[in-house]
């Protein structure tokens, strides 16, 4: 009998995913510089047990720059960082993500930046069927420059 199946992680690595992609937040416009409006790929990793790779593309304006900043959260997760620290090209970040379900997961996390790279490294601490699991996660973003490409039509619906 498998304890672990690719479908019960999902649910955790899915919140160690969203953690990192939302956290790229590692500069705020209280600090002395922060990462540059324009293109970005993020290369990110999230492991447990099994690697889950991925690399995407993002675009990010300078009037979301302070809004891109304030952590990750979308649609399917609500995330909190108490704990903030960003100066001197260093962040740290350790808070907790909560799903529509009320499942939850604590997050730390730490890396570096600059105006055209940052690193982060995060590690998750939740439960599946009250098992706790520590997923693990990376993400390393690259400036590719100051012009997105022009977002694609939208298809008649």
């Amino acid at each position: 009998m498998t304890l672990w199946s690719p479908r019960m992680i999902r649910p955790a690595a899915t919140i160690a995913a969203v953690a990192l992609l939302g956290i790229p937040a590692v500069a705020s416009s209280q600090a002395t510089n922060t990462i540059l409006p324009g293109y970005w790929e993020y290369r990110s990793k999230v492991s447990y047990g099994v690697s889950s790779k991925s690399v995407e593309k993002k675009c990010v304006q300078s009037k979301d720059i302070d809004k891109f900043f304030s952590g990750p959260s979308n649609r399917h997760y609500k995330c909190t960082y108490p704990t903030r620290n960003v100066a001197n090209g260093k962040a740290e970040f350790q808070g907790t993500c909560v799903d529509k379900r009320g499942r939850t997961a604590q997050v730390t996390a730490s890396g570096t930046y600059s105006p055209k790279h940052f690193t982060l490294n995060a590690q998750i601490r939740t439960s599946i069927i009250g098992l706790p699991i520590t997923p693990t996660g990376s993400i390393d973003a690259s400036w590719i420059g100051p012009t997105c490409p022009p977002k694609p039509p939208k298809k008649a619906k």
